[in-house]
């Protein structure tokens, strides 16, 4: 799932919420982990993201899914019975973006900033930790790097932060060479 640039303001809300009931029950962190399980299925099961995206499936069919779901990741029971509330309130397509809220949101919380890095190939830990620190440098606060592939940009490193987007790839300066060629 790559995260939705446009997240919706009922996935904002449900996040919030979510956000706020973790926090006020001391649970915090143990939802983190089951919001970041939550992507990692949605991520990995094409399958059951269309599931929940579909309207054709009943609500009690979608609820006894998630149920199933919940038990094999082992899932915190607010996460439990917030499955279920959007499951009933019809909500269940918005939880990929409700995930990509949460995730935003606990970035904020913890008054970091949070990067996107698309690379050609997985950055490695020692990568992702040099990125992150010249990152911290040049911002001034604390670094959420979230990395993805795109084998298309051929190499290089584009990085979204915000709204703001630096595109030092490979592909970037081909194209930009190819327009100077051109005006020759």
């Amino acid at each position: 799932m790559s995260e939705a640039v446009n997240i919706s303001a009922a996935a904002w809300r449900y996040a919030q919420a979510l956000s706020d009931l973790a926090e006020e029950s001391g649970s915090a962190e143990a939802v983190a982990a089951d919001m970041q399980a939550l992507r990692e299925v949605l991520d990995a099961a094409p399958d059951f993201a269309r599931f929940i995206a579909s309207p054709l499936y009943g609500v009690e069919r979608q609820v006894a899914v998630l149920q199933a779901v919940a038990e094999k990741l082992g899932l915190q029971d607010i996460v439990r019975r917030f499955l279920e509330l959007l499951a009933r309130n019809r909500r269940l397509a918005l939880l990929p973006d409700v995930v990509a809220a949460w995730q935003r949101l606990q970035v904020e919380r913890r008054g970091e900033v949070s990067v996107e890095a698309i690379t050609a190939t997985p950055l490695s830990g020692s990568q992702q930790k040099k990125l992150q620190a010249e990152l911290k440098k040049s911002l001034g606060q604390a670094v959420e790097i979230r990395n993805s592939v795109d084998p298309d940009i051929l190499g290089g490193l584009v990085l979204r932060i915000g709204s703001r987007m630096i595109d030092a790839s490979v592909r970037q300066r081909l194209n930009a060479l190819k327009g100077v060629l051109k005006g020759v």
